[in-house]
């Protein structure tokens, strides 16, 4: 085969209406092209705009290159450390990484290792609660209905738009959901509590003290995550197990927060934080901690296929998040053949690469537009509902 090398890059932005979806197709003179996603949580256009920019990085470069890719697109960008250029080189590598699989005729996991994981992955619900703003009874019949779903693992962030403190009434409020949800799917169901990074440390210890009757699997991202120290104190004084990672973008700030908490789950969101190549050492890293692998999912299809491959061939892996059973009804469209979850098990696309295909007839029918777009905002009233207009 001749020398294999990138010769062109398109992007395409879809409209979902509360969270842009953007995907990407690195195409080769030989004809083979490599699929990939670049959603940021914001910012379509950026993004598209800074892949178009940064080119010159991987123009005419061999996709079997892909740690020599990153070495330069980190390195040589002189504010690298920033979600818009690591969620490029994101979509680069990945690309590269299907390429590679195309080219071989293999499935991304076998080319990371091999399926120790298996190729049937456990996965947890979000999404599921944005008709559930009534209160913790509507929380509960919700959460019922994703058990009968086949899950036996949801996540929900019941705190509402809350930012560093709670009322009193607020804090209860919250408490009566998770205890709600709980009594609704039983004990054997996991309940993955979200945080969004809203407490201060002093706040956080309270929250986890009082859910933690309730035997919840995880508190996530309690904290801020500009402030390790608080992220340390809350892993050291929680009696709940600790998640977090969503917004680190690198294996630098990945190591700082191995070695200074005491967090049980790393969740990198293999989208933003270097992809396949990174993912895979960031993995490692938590893996000779005992810290489990749990990667965050808000993203499209293509994200979700990738985290599929790169959990299947890593051995810490915990459990992956989803949205796919609750998301906008024709997310499944956006593929040639839609990924898979039956009773909460994910399944690994066996085809060449990350075995899956954009239906560009679809991804056009929904193409982006600003005025078809909300992209929700954590701390607005009524987020949960992923509404176009937000809440009152």
């Amino acid at each position: 085969m001749p020398e294999l090398e990138i010769t062109g890059i398109e992007s395409y932005i879809v409209a979902n209406p509360w969270k842009p979806w953007v995907f990407v197709r690195v195409e080769t003179n030989e004809g083979v092209h490599g699929l990939s996603e670049a959603t940021t949580h914001g910012k379509p256009r950026t993004v598209v705009a800074a892949i178009e920019e940064m080119r010159d990085y991987f123009i005419g470069a061999d996709p079997f290159d892909t740690e020599r890719l990153f070495l330069e697109m980190y390195r040589d960008e002189w504010f690298s450390k920033n979600v818009i250029n690591t969620t490029v080189i994101s979509a680069i590598d990945v690309a590269c990484w299907d390429i590679k699989g195309k080219v071989l005729d293999r499935p991304l996991y076998e080319l990371l290792g091999g399926a120790v994981q298996g190729t049937e992955l456990r996965a947890y619900a979000n999404g599921w609660y944005k008709d559930a703003q009534e209160g913790p009874e509507a929380f509960a019949e919700a959460a019922e209905r994703v058990v009968s779903d086949g899950y036996d693992a949801l996540k929900f962030d019941p705190f509402g738009h809350a930012w560093e403190r709670m009322q009193r009434s607020e804090f209860n409020r919250a408490i009566d959901t998770i205890r709600a949800v709980r009594e609704a799917v039983g004990p054997d169901i996991d309940l993955l509590i979200e945080g969004h990074g809203r407490f201060t440390s002093d706040v956080a210890v309270e929250i986890a003290h009082e859910m933690a009757q309730f035997d919840p699997t995880w508190f996530e991202e309690p904290c801020p995550p500009d402030s390790i120290e608080s992220l340390g104190t809350v892993s050291r004084k929680s009696p709940v197990p600790i998640a977090t990672g969503e917004r680190l973008m690198s294996k630098y700030e990945f190591s700082a927060l191995l070695e200074t908490t005491e967090i049980g789950i790393i969740q990198p969101d293999l989208a933003n934080t270097g992809g396949v190549t990174e993912g895979k050492k960031i993995a490692a890293m938590a893996e000779a901690k005992h810290v489990n692998f749990a990667p965050h999912n808000p993203q499209g299809p293509v994200a979700t296929a990738i985290c599929a491959h790169v959990c299947a061939s890593t051995p810490n892996f915990m459990i992956q998040e989803v949205f796919e059973d609750y998301d906008v009804d024709w997310k499944g469209e956006l593929l040639r053949d839609p990924i898979t979850i039956e009773d909460g098990r994910l399944s690994v696309p066996e085809g060449p690469g990350l075995g899956v295909e954009l239906n560009i007839a679809a991804v056009e029918e929904h193409e982006y537009t600003e005025d078809a777009v909300h992209t929700i905002n954590l701390f607005e009233k009524g987020w949960e509902s992923r509404s176009l207009g937000g809440g009152d």
